[in-house]
């Protein structure tokens, strides 16, 4: 559970921050991969197992907080945040970031999309990045050939 933990934290970190950073530069392109917003759900839950694993390690019983103890309040709450979160917080996030997109003048461009990757989508600020590409370099960078040479956009706005 705890390389569950670093992970999902690692995604979030590499995949989801970066969306808001591309969209303040104003980069020509923004992969937004909305299924990994679900992953905001992922720390307190894994705490809680992470904790709960460490208590049977260590004693060899099972982990059953008694009530009104502090774990047992521990535990309610880091499941109860964690239900929150995917409930209430990811919609709203994901709603966030559209609406964020939209605003700075954004448009979905299906084209783009890689396939099998039905929960992301491209945003582009120019019509002509909007394009179906002939191969997919680096970091998902969207290349086609134009005559005899390969042009592929650079994503990230740097």
């Amino acid at each position: 559970m705890f390389a569950v933990g670093l992970f999902s934290l690692y995604w979030l970190w590499a995949h989801i921050v970066p969306i808001y950073g591309r969209i303040y530069r104003g980069a020509p392109i923004v992969e937004t991969p909305y299924l990994a917003f679900c992953l905001l759900m992922a720390p307190p839950a894994v705490l809680v197992f992470v904790i709960a694993a460490s208590v049977c390690a260590w004693t060899g019983k099972k982990f059953d907080p008694p009530n009104h103890s502090f774990l047992f309040r521990f535990q309610n709450l880091m499941f109860s945040t964690s239900i929150k979160t995917i409930i209430y917080a990811v919609p709203a996030m994901m709603i966030i970031t559209t609406a964020i997109l939209l605003l700075r003048d954004y448009s979905p461009c299906p084209k783009l999309l890689i396939s099998g990757s039905a929960w992301q989508l491209f945003w582009v600020k120019d019509e002509r990045a909007c394009f179906k590409p002939t191969r997919y370099i680096n970091d998902n960078w969207p290349c086609k050939i134009i005559g005899d040479q390969e042009v592929c956009f650079r994503p990230d706005g740097k």
